[in-house]
C-alpha cells in the first residue's frame, strides 16, 4: 500500500519558552537557519519524507549540530515535500545538543510526536497549544534519550542495520552498568546479540574507541568516584579497576586525568572536570 504524501502548511514558528524554538515547514524553506546563526543557537533537526509512487515506507532522520556547524545541515537535506521539525536550543539545552553532535535514527515513536505536531487531530482555540504540547513533548523525548546516551546513530558507513545499531548501543550499555564483573568479548556478543566481528569493528567505526578503551575508561571513571569518596587504599582501587599492580594503575589513571591517583586523592578530585 502506498503511503500519500499529506499536505503541509507553510512554515509555523513556535515560541517553546526561554531556550527553546520549533519551526515546522514543508522543507526547502528554511527560515530558521537566519534565526538560528543571528541567535548562536543550536539545532535539533527531524526530517520525514514519504516514499515515491508505488513504495512503502516514511523515511525518518534525526540530526544534531551545534551552532559552529549548522553548514552540516544543507538545504538540499530537506527537499519540498518533506516534513521538517526543527528546534533551535540555547542554554542547558544546547549543550546537551553539541555534546551528542550527529546523525541518529528517528524512534518510531518519536516521529508519532513529530507528525502529531504538524498534523494536529484537534482545531479550534486549542490547536497552538496542542502543537506547543507535541514540539514540546518531543524536545523533551530527544534531549533525555541524548542525554543519557540512548539514540542510535545512523552509521551507514559502519555497515551496520538499524537492528544491529541498537546491539551495538545494548553492548555499550552492557559495559557502563557491568564494568566491574569480568566482561569478555564473548560475554558482551553474547549480551547484545551481535557478532564478535561486528561488535569489535562496530566499537571503533561509531564510538571512536575499541570494547577494551570503553571497559577500562568506566572502570577508572568509578576509580576516581572511590578515590574521591573512600579512604580505602589506592593499591585496593586499582585492582578493582581490573590492574594488577600500583605501577600500570597510576599510568593508567594519569593518562586519563591528567595527575596520578595519590595526587588526585589529595586534591579531592578538584582537577577531574578539566580532565573529563
Amino acid at each position: 500500500m502506498t503511503e500519500a504524501t499529506p499536505h503541509i502548511a507553510p512554515e509555523l514558528d513556535l515560541d517553546l519558552g526561554e531556550q527553546l524554538r520549533a519551526f515546522i515547514d514543508g522543507g526547502g524553506q528554511g527560515a530558521w537557519r537566519a534565526v538560528a546563526r543571528g541567535g548562536g543557537a543550536a539545532v535539533i533537526r527531524c526530517t520525514l519524507r514519504w516514499p515515491a509512487e508505488g513504495r512503502t515506507g516514511l523515511v525518518a532522520r534525526l540530526t544534531l549540530r551545534s551552532a559552529g556547524d549548522l553548514d552540516g545541515l544543507g538545504d538540499d537535506a530537506c527537499e519540498p515535500g518533506d516534513l521538517c521539525l526543527t528546534l533551535l536550543a540555547h542554554g542547558d539545552f544546547a549543550r546537551v545538543v553539541e555534546q551528542r553532535s550527529g546523525d541518529y535514527y528517528l524512534p518510531e515513536a518519536l516521529t508519532g510526536l513529530a507528525l502529531a505536531a504538524a498534523f494536529p487531530s484537534i482545531s479550534g482555540p486549542g490547536l497552538d497549544l496542542y502543537r506547543r504540547a507535541k514540539c514540546q513533548e518531543f524536545a523533551c523525548e530527544i534531549l533525555e534519550r541524548a542525554a543519557t546516551l540512548s539514540l542510535t546513530p545512523n552509521a551507514s558507513s559502519a555497515g551496520l542495520s538499524m537492528a544491529e545499531m541498537e546491539r551495538l548501543i545494548e553492548a555499550r550499555r552492557v559495559i557502563m552498568s557491568r564494568f566491574d564483573e569480568k566482561l569478555t568479548l564473548d560475554v558482551i556478543s553474547r549480551a547484545c546479540g551481535l557478532n564478535r566481528a561486528k561488535l569489535t569493528q562496530g566499537f571503533r567505526d561509531v564510538f571512536g574507541q575499541t570494547v577494551a578503551e570503553c571497559l577500562a575508561e568506566q572502570r577508572l571513571l568509578k576509580a576516581a568516584a572511590d578515590l574521591r569518596s573512600t579512604s580505602r587504599p589506592v593499591s585496593t582501587i586499582g585492582y578493582g579497576a581490573g590492574y594488577l599492580n600500583n605501577a600500570s594503575f597510576a599510568r593508567a589513571f594519569a593518562k586519563r586525568f591528567g595527575i596520578p591517583p595519590t595526587t588526585y586523592r589529595r586534591a579531592g578530585g578538584a582537577p577531574l572536570a578539566l580532565a573529563a
